[in-house]
């Protein structure tokens, strides 16, 4: 399996050193192109035809740049991350935060901590939403019981905001939680808000100093190969 690197024109040199040092903790060969697919469809394909699993994007903090990748990312049955000029790419993956909110398909983030922490060693953070219901904490323990199932922990802590707004709150304190790489998952659909304004993920990527990756909301993604 592979990890892709897709950029327009020239790589910056620690976004490729930390995809580098992902593809090395991680066991894996490295996929990098600066040719830009065309769609969604386009992309999902490469993903297949090169056997990647996880696809690494290499952008500028500009707010058309990031939208055009999210909308080539939106079929993806695999993480993608974002790199940006504004993000500070950690030499090691310390310590991973993931917001968790409301929505069901927040329990699919088990796999891919559960990943991550076999081969980084990671710490995890998870920020769960501070909602009046439970259902927050149900996803929060169904991560818990699969991390726990491996000889895993993670730290839980409560956020300020509720599930509406909690990926941002992750993005804004990211360097107070001392992250290293948050962990998102993708607006369902697009309403009128995100149409004008942006969806919740690119306003976290653009707040955020530290890496942002991100699971499409699908029952049947991110599994991952050893």
């Amino acid at each position: 399996m592979r990890i892709g690197l897709i950029y327009k024109g020239k790589v910056k040199e620690e976004h490729e050193e930390f995809v580098a040092n992902l593809v090395s903790q991680t066991s894996r060969e490295l996929y990098k192109t600066d040719v830009q697919p065309q769609d969604a469809d386009a992309l999902e394909q490469l993903c297949d035809k090169e056997s990647i699993d996880i696809m690494c994007i290499s952008c500028r903090n500009n707010r058309r740049e990031i939208q055009h990748y999210l909308d080539l990312c939106r079929n993806l049955r695999l993480p993608y991350l974002f790199l940006t000029e504004t993000m500070t790419m950690p030499k090691q993956l310390k310590k991973t935060v993931s917001p968790i909110t409301m929505l069901e398909e927040e329990a699919h983030k088990a796999e891919i901590l559960t990943h991550l922490k076999r081969f980084t060693g990671t710490d995890i953070l998870l920020l769960i939403a501070n909602d009046y219901g439970s259902r927050a904490e149900q996803n929060t323990n169904k991560i818990l019981t699969s991390l726990r199932t491996l000889g895993f922990t993670a730290e839980t802590l409560k956020a300020r905001k509720d599930s509406f707004s909690v990926n941002k709150e992750a993005a804004e304190r990211a360097r107070d939680l001392s992250a290293d790489i948050i962990i998102l998952t993708a607006s369902r659909d697009y309403g009128l808000d995100d149409i004008l304004f942006g969806p919740q993920e690119l306003h976290a990527i653009r707040k955020s100093f530290c890496p942002v990756v991100l699971l499409n909301p699908r029952g049947d993604l991110y599994s991952l190969c050893d």
